[in-house]
């Protein structure tokens, strides 16, 4: 196989191609391309896996081939994208082949000011790597100035503002962050993700900070949708209505918190403040891409053949690795092996593979709902407990209140008499009836946490202790190791 380049250097948020091609004689019954530095996500390290399913490339990877040769097209590229990657044929006699591995550098642009110069100070843009054929653009407190399209520019005292510089690859402009020239406080507004991916139903947040001439007063800040002559506050629109919530404030934070996002919520967005003198938006805004989740399958690493890879999908790249949930016919499913955004199957036939779904969530948060519920479940048993005890010695009380009153229309006691077959419960003082004493076992409930009811029934009144302990997961549940609470204790008297 012939690969081309070998080396590659691409600008952050641009797109990369990178080729091979290999005799037409070749039949390849399967082609992907991997990436070793994904190999943690791999099921067996040694078998490499489609870039296509690695949650971190959704949506932004593309194959394109032909009868000899193969295409990988890698979009909105990120830092974290930079290393190696590889062509894999496997021909229909189980024969695999490996290409050359490419080498990816991703770098961002940055402005640099010569520390040497001082009136006019040189400004270059540059990048951690040698671009090729690069167009550069220099821009002013967000406007283009015209002229300017070298790689370094120079400013004097009297031009004073906030510069930043661009480049023009394909059909998109990728911007460097601004520097502050010639003065203490420049209009500006920063962002700090430009791409933002968010599924369906779920929260995002925008993360910005701003910054004008310290002389003058903020009188409005807010964020709209698209650009346009007359923008219009999301607060206000109906179509946000409810959804969005300002999180920052005048001196300086702009951030955005959207709620219940939806499909039509994609496009891009920008941060605008208005002044007591002019107003100012941050160019270019950020662009968010909502997306839902789609099951797709595919054969898994050579070595597997016979397995069948289901990958968790999206349309972009979910940020923080979260974690991915499947399930079967809406039931979890916790016997089979998964890896990240995967789930590996011995077998499965088409309609087998239609019954299964993920979603995403943290297991800690689901964890601890479930634990809530758990929780919430023993109490109500608990009271259910206290209750029915409760009604029992009710009803023992009664019912003795009931035989003392006829023993004493019935029996004369005699001072002699035996102190138990002349007891009359008028005249004998409550500690004679200690000895009556029903000590019932503790009942005790445990989904998680133990929660054990211990209830002591005398003559005069009934104790009940709750004691909350903890399982230990190596013993049977009967046996328990109490915590340090105090127990809480109710008494109940006549």
């Amino acid at each position: 196989m012939s690969c081309r380049p070998q080396t590659v250097c691409a600008l952050r948020e641009s797109a990369v191609h990178l080729i091979c091609s290999y005799s037409p004689t070749i039949k390849p019954q399967q082609i992907f391309w991997f990436s070793p530095k994904e190999r943690a996500k791999w099921r067996n390290e040694d078998d490499p896996e489609d870039l296509a399913l690695d949650s971190d490339y959704a949506g932004r990877v593309r194959y394109t081939d032909t009868q000899s040769g193969s295409t990988l097209t890698i979009t909105d590229l990120r830092e974290r994208d930079s290393g190696e990657y590889q062509l894999m044929v496997i021909t229909g006699g189980g024969e695999r082949s490996k290409s050359s591995a490419f080498r990816l550098t991703v770098t961002d642009l940055q402005v640099r000011v010569d520390p040497d110069t001082v009136q006019p100070r040189k400004l270059t843009c540059i990048t951690s790597c040698a671009l090729t054929s690069a167009s550069y653009y220099w821009s002013k407190n967000g406007g283009r100035i015209s002229g300017k399209t070298n790689q370094s520019t120079r400013v004097s005292s009297s031009d004073p503002g906030s510069y930043s510089c661009s480049v023009v690859t394909g059909s998109h402009e990728i911007y460097s962050s601004s520097v502050c020239i010639f003065g203490e406080n420049c209009w500006n507004v920063s962002y700090s993700d430009r791409r933002l991916c968010a599924v369906e139903g779920s929260s995002v947040d925008f993360l910005c900070t701003y910054s004008h001439p310290s002389h003058l007063t903020v009188n409005e800040a807010f964020w709209h949708y698209e650009p346009g002559t007359n923008p219009k506050d999301l607060s206000l629109d109906e179509r946000f209505a409810g959804r969005v919530e300002f999180l920052g404030d005048k001196q300086g934070n702009c951030s955005l918190r959207m709620r219940d996002v939806r499909k039509n919520d994609s496009g891009e967005y920008h941060f605008r403040f208005v002044t007591n003198t002019e107003a100012f938006f941050g160019k270019p805004g950020v662009i968010l891409n909502v997306t839902d989740l789609q099951v797709s399958s595919g054969p898994s690493s050579p070595s597997q053949s016979q397995t069948i890879t289901l990958s968790c999908s999206s349309t972009c790249t979910v940020p923080n690795n979260p974690t991915y949930i499947w399930s079967k016919n809406r039931e979890p499913v916790t016997n089979k092996p998964t890896k990240y955004n995967k789930l590996y199957l011995e077998s499965a036939s088409s309609e087998d593979i239609r019954q299964y779904s993920c979603a995403l969530g943290s297991r800690e948060g689901l964890e601890r709902s479930e634990m809530l519920m758990l929780i919430a479940v023993t109490i109500v048993a608990v009271i259910v407990i206290v209750i029915i005890i409760g009604s029992v010695w009710k009803c023992f009380v009664v019912r003795r209140r009931r035989t003392a009153e006829r023993d004493m229309a019935v029996q004369t006691p005699k001072p002699g008499d035996d102190t138990y077959t002349a007891l009359n419960p008028v005249t004998m003082s409550s500690s004679d009836y200690d000895t009556l004493t029903v000590s019932l076992q503790c009942v005790c409930v445990c989904v998680c946490v133990c929660v054990c009811v211990c209830v002591t029934i005398n003559m005069q009144s009934v104790q009940i202790h709750v004691f909350f302990c903890r399982m230990l997961q190596a013993l049977p549940v009967t046996h328990t190791q109490p915590s340090t609470l105090q127990p809480w204790s109710l008494i109940m008297t006549p």
